[in-house]
């Protein structure tokens, strides 16, 4: 038997993980980055909210692409897509702070003290920890979906389903060092980051600004507005015995 957790991505990430992979090496069928997620094998992993620096109360979740129908010409109806939320924020940040408050234009992710918006698990995220079973051989992707007051707007992990294929999430990188709002395509590598799931896991991070609530020239590019753990391997802590 093997497990799979969150095993070294800091002591921050807890012991969370990827359960049901019986085999360590990556297949054909077994893909996560941004061009989707499928599974040779019903896989359930699990996720662990670390910190959030976005302006607007935001769900992070997966939507089952297979579920989607489809317009004559094979555009996908997202309405019709099944989606499931899988952590939510309460709150935009822990304390109040207004939207209009302009950004500092910069990565967060390691400023607790000085940064923009901060939300944190057991305040912004009251219930950091969950698991969900991807389905063997369906077609996923994660969301990001953002609200203030009465709008809201939703990206993807998937760059291709993006408004302009815009990449809006970045699987275990660090931000690009650009400042500018246009290096959220200076990265146009799709790198299967299936091995580093079941090897430590993944830090996902949510840029959220490609959406309708900021306009062009406050769009900030940070890829720290929403900030998820997800996998890592470990061996079975049981020991086996022959029958």
């Amino acid at each position: 038997m093997k497990l799979f957790n969150i095993a070294s991505l800091g002591a921050s990430l807890g012991t969370i993980g990827l359960l049901n992979i019986f085999a360590p090496a990556a297949t054909a069928a077994d893909y996560i980055g941004n061009q989707g997620i499928q599974f040779e094998q019903d896989t359930t992993i699990e996720f662990e909210f670390i910190v959030s620096h976005g302006a607007y109360q935001s769900t992070f979740g997966v939507i089952d692409l297979d579920s989607c129908e489809t317009t004559p010409d094979r555009a996908i109806i997202f309405d019709s897509c099944r989606k499931t939320p899988l952590i939510r924020e309460v709150k935009p940040s822990d304390n109040n702070e207004t939207v209009f408050r302009r950004s500092t234009y910069k990565d967060d992710f390691n400023d607790l003290d000085m940064s923009d918006f901060l939300g944190t698990p057991g305040d912004a995220v009251p219930e950091p920890l969950v698991e969900f079973t991807f389905r063997a051989g369906r077609k996923y992707a994660f969301y990001l979906e953002s609200q203030y007051g009465d709008e809201f707007d939703i990206v993807y992990s998937t760059d291709l389903i993006n408004p302009q294929g815009n990449r809006q999430a970045f699987f275990n990188e660090e931000a690009p060092t650009s400042q500018l709002a246009s290096r959220r395509n200076t990265t146009t590598t799709d790198t299967n980051q299936f091995e580093a799931l079941v090897n430590g896991g993944i830090l996902l991070r949510f840029d959220d600004t490609g959406s309708k609530l900021v306009n062009p020239d406050r769009q900030d590019a940070d890829f720290d507005d929403f900030v998820v753990g997800i996998g890592g391997y470990q061996g079975c802590i049981y020991q086996q015995f022959d029958n």
